[in-house]
């Protein structure tokens, strides 16, 4: 079994990762009191889809620090596997069944919500990038830790700051001082950037592709420093 499969397979085993990553990305769609606008502009749904969003990639993510632990990993690269070609399967495997869900989600949205094809395209197109750079994202974090607890509370409190001061929940708009602009240094502040103009214009503006834009810089930053991590 090569090592994407290995990944995949455990990973979709875990209870958390298999209900965060299937059933309630889903279930959200079917509530319709979250869909509705509020004070932000923008859909109580969307921030809640990628504050799931964010520790679903961690979850998916687990696999490198659970090799580490167990000592899986110096087995694995005894082989015919080089640590590049680990680390990418790894990835791949996380990456795939969120970008899945997000399929899922496009399409209820246009059968539930009335969500038009752009919109639908662009709610996809900020979610999918915000996956990917949250997994390339989690991939570095998982990196500098050797077990899984010190990792598992870290993530809780990074990601409780993130969604605070990203504007996931909150208008940075109603922090005081550099508060204010602070979010920008989170991937999650230019997913609902890039969410807010589409559902605005109901097209691809430049401003949607700033957001766009930013998030995949944070994704190449998390994957070069991951990268360049001593991982064994």
């Amino acid at each position: 079994m090569t090592v994407f499969k290995f990944a995949l397979l455990r990973s979709m085993r875990h209870p958390v990762s298999l209900v965060l990553n299937t059933a309630i990305p889903i279930i959200l769609m079917f509530i319709p009191v979250l869909w509705e606008e509020n004070a932000m502009g923008i859909s109580f749904g969307f921030s809640i889809l990628a504050f799931v969003i964010i520790f679903g990639a961690f979850t998916m993510s687990k696999n490198i620090i659970a090799d580490k632990e167990d000592g899986a990993i110096t087995r694995i690269l005894m082989g015919p596997v080089t640590m590049r070609s680990y680390l990418s399967q790894n990835l791949l495997s996380s990456m795939i069944p969120l970008i899945t869900q997000l399929v899922v989600v496009a399409l209820l949205g246009m059968l539930l919500r009335d969500w038009s094809f752009t919109l639908a395209l662009g709610v996809f197109i900020s979610f999918a990038v915000l996956t990917a750079t949250c997994v390339a994202m989690a991939f570095a974090w998982q990196c500098l830790f050797k077990n899984s607890e010190n990792s598992t509370t870290g993530f809780s409190i990074l990601a409780t700051v993130m969604a605070m001061l990203g504007g996931l929940f909150i208008p940075t708009s109603l922090f005081p001082g550099i508060l204010e602009h602070i979010g920008v240094i989170f991937p999650s502040y230019w997913a609902m950037h890039s969410l807010r103009y589409i559902l605005t214009y109901g097209e691809f503006v430049n401003s949607f592709w700033i957001g766009i834009g930013a998030m995949l810089l944070f994704a190449i930053a998390f994957l070069l420093y991951g990268g360049q991590r001593r991982i064994v």
